[in-house]
């Protein structure tokens, strides 16, 4: 099976919630990117828009969003 193309990029945890909504695959880039930063919410992906939207709020979102770009790779 040939692997599939890499998602594009997201340019905010808003456009990432709004991708997640009808994409699993994006449903699933936003439960990795959540896991990789300490979230460990499993399969609950309002949970994981949480965790990412309460790493922003203690950082900036562009740094989470740069995470969620980067874990693109893994999905």
């Amino acid at each position: 099976m040939a692997k599939s193309k890499k998602l594009k990029a997201v340019k905010s945890l808003r456009e990432l919630k709004n991708l997640a909504a009808v994409d699993e695959r994006y449903a699933n880039l936003l439960k990795a990117a959540s896991e990789n930063l300490g979230g460990g919410i499993g399969d609950d992906v309002e949970a994981a828009y949480q965790n990412l939207i309460n790493n922003a709020n203690e950082t900036d979102e562009e740094g989470v969003v740069d995470e969620v770009n980067f874990c693109r790779d893994l999905v």
